[in-house]
């Protein structure tokens, strides 16, 4: 398999960001700031880093559809059900039994919603296969059409879905109660990035070829699309915090774009973020059980915004890995962990940025 550094790289900024944009929602919640510095720029690093996850599930389809050119081989949905489906069903049992408080009763109510109805912020696991199966379905026919109907199609489906979800509350209604779980796994919410990344990994070495050869066409989709969220916060008093927002799907697809090129483009690695890029998986789907604890340490750096942020994110991360680390030391509860190759004995550890297999680190 041909290494891809960018992927690896990119992987681990947006768990970096996933962490970060979560300490700052905490650090809102516990250091009374004004509105003026919040509009300051708060505000505008959180909308920055909203794109943390639509780009990792950019990242799962743009691999498969990379990997599997040809279709997707025998065993495909196994592999993916042990290393991903089976973390995501064992850390959310823990995620429910730490909100059901000790009470049996109240933690099966908690599984039903979380586990099944994907509640909570492993929801993106319930996303990512229903881009399998899609990917199983209609991949074969969408490699053999040109691109731009298909985007073009899809972004009007998936724009319109969100935006009647958020203005129109019949709509909204609609989806809570009708759709079966919950409305953030919406496929319809999610077609704009499956079409996108599917040609993304099928065009993939053309399309880098082409943005580092014009990198300022990356540059200025991000700054358009950034400039429609200023645009929407500041005159539409559109300020939804989430990732589903409307002006995310131009803005999230351009980023992963540029960020792509820049990487590429400068030869950029670290051996840091390989290393947290095989764990993100799991830093994922435990920070919020560890962040939550850490208020107390990162309140002793004092009320600094920054300050705040960044300790939170390191020692979130920090322990995440470490019980990734702990957990993986026995195959009994590596389950919880899925399939980190950092931690292979018959692996040596890269001093240079390796593309891991496409199941053992997709899109969170």
């Amino acid at each position: 398999m041909k290494n891809l550094n960018e992927i690896n790289i990119i992987r681990a900024i947006m768990c970096l960001a996933i962490v970060g944009t979560h300490s700052i929602s905490n650090y809102l919640r516990n250091i009374e700031v004004d509105q003026a510095a919040y509009d300051q720029y708060i505000i505008w690093i959180r909308f920055a880093l909203l794109c943390s996850t639509p780009i990792f599930i950019l990242l799962s389809e743009s691999l498969i559809a990379k990997n599997y050119p040809d279709g997707l081989k025998k065993g495909f949905f196994g592999k993916r059900i042990k290393y991903i489906l089976v973390p995501y069903l064992l850390v959310g049992l823990v995620v429910s039994y730490k909100s059901a408080g000790g009470d049996l009763a109240v933690f099966m109510e908690v599984v039903q919603r979380k586990v099944i109805y994907g509640q909570w912020y492993g929801f993106f696991v319930i996303v990512i296969f229903q881009f399998y199966i899609l990917h199983r379905l209609i991949g074969k026919y969408l490699a053999r059409v040109n691109p731009i109907g298909p985007i073009l199609i899809s972004f009007a489906i998936s724009f319109t879905h969100v935006y009647a979800f958020v203005h129109m509350e019949a709509y909204h209604d609609l989806i809570v109660n009708v759709y079966p779980f919950w409305y953030k796994t919406n496929i319809l919410m999610w077609l704009f990035y499956f079409i996108v990344a599917f040609y993304i990994g099928r065009y993939y070495e053309q399309l880098v070829g082409f943005l580092t050869a014009k990198l300022w066409v990356p540059l200025l989709m991000v700054l358009f699309s950034f400039g429609i969220i200023v645009f929407n916060y500041k005159v539409m008093d559109y300020g939804r915090i989430s990732s589903e927002r409307y002006d995310m799907l131009l803005y999230s697809v351009s980023a992963f774009l540029l960020l792509v090129a820049l990487i590429r483009k400068f030869n950029f690695n670290s051996g840091t973020l390989v290393m947290i890029s095989n764990f993100s998986f799991f830093i994922y789907l435990t920070h919020m059980i560890f962040l939550p604890y850490f208020v107390k340490l990162s309140m002793t750096f004092g009320e600094s915004f920054f300050a705040y942020v960044i300790s939170m994110s390191f020692l979130t991360i920090a322990s995440c890995i470490g019980v990734a680390f702990l957990l993986y030391q026995s195959p009994f509860t590596r389950y919880f962990t899925g399939k980190i190759k950092y931690l292979e004995p018959s692996m040596p550890k890269p001093k240079t940025a390796r593309m891991e297999p496409e199941y053992a680190n997709e899109g969170r």
